[in-house]
């Protein structure tokens, strides 16, 4: 007498509750990944900001110091600006309390002035998350404030 177990049944549940299981793990993995993008892009976004406002403190009395400022930015950014969208550099300096965005404010600036550099983009999100509607794009700010040393 041959006693036959009914296995194929119990292998077809197998299947269908390993797909009920790895959707959600899958789209928690996923978003760990997209979630890890943005702040590794917000980060080099941050650095960036940084190293120009570096260069602007000490460069400050150059009379093309917003495109120099734009280009030692763009460069810290290297492949990362890819993923944003209306990407914008603003070099401003503050004396006594006054702001000015003009290039012949920022250059007139003085030792213990502020030299602000604003960088803004729009990150592009890569929506790899099966199921789930993402926000298209946030907008991600980095403003770096640096004490101007120099003097004009």
């Amino acid at each position: 007498m041959v006693i036959r177990r009914h296995g194929g049944k119990r292998r077809g549940a197998t299947v269908v509750e390993t797909g009920l299981v790895l959707i959600p793990v899958l789209m928690f993995i996923f978003g760990i990944f997209e979630y890890g993008w943005l702040l590794m892009n917000y980060n080099v976004l941050n650095n960036a900001a940084r190293e120009g406002c570096r260069y602007a403190i000490v460069n400050n009395t150059s009379t093309s110091i917003d495109t120099d400022v734009q280009t030692v930015v763009n460069n810290f950014m290297a492949g990362s600006k890819k993923h944003f969208n209306n990407f914008t550099i603003t070099v401003s300096g503050s004396h006594q309390g006054v702001t000015t965005t003009t290039v012949s404010g920022v250059n007139a600036l003085a030792a213990g002035d502020l030299v602000t550099v604003t960088v803004q983009g729009q990150y592009r999100f890569m929506n790899v998350i099966p199921f789930v509607q993402m926000p298209t794009t946030v907008t991600i700010t980095s403003s770096v404030t640096m004490v101007c040393e120099g003097a004009t």
